[in-house]
């Protein structure tokens, strides 16, 4: 869908910032006890949204709003869509 270039990412100050934000998240989540993988259908219905939002680089498979490789952060459950889309 989105052509790729450096440009187009997040500054690697941001995407640092969502890395962390992703693995505090998910951190904290595990060590309450709770689910840190989403289940399948979860993953599956976050990367269908993906794949058609234009925010989404389809070469490279990360989200330029928050530069995440999206097969990565869809697996996570307490991770959200940066555009609140899932």
């Amino acid at each position: 869908m989105f052509n790729s270039s450096k440009s187009a990412y997040p500054s690697h100050s941001k995407m640092l910032k969502s890395l962390f934000s992703e693995a505090y998240k998910t951190a904290k989540q595990g060590l309450c006890g709770d689910r840190v993988l989403a289940d399948n259908k979860t993953v599956e219905d976050r990367l269908k949204i993906c794949s058609t939002c234009e925010k989404f680089d389809e070469k490279e498979k990360r989200c330029t709003i928050c530069g995440c490789f999206m097969m990565v952060k869809a697996n996570l459950e307490a991770s959200n869509c940066p555009d609140g889309k899932w």
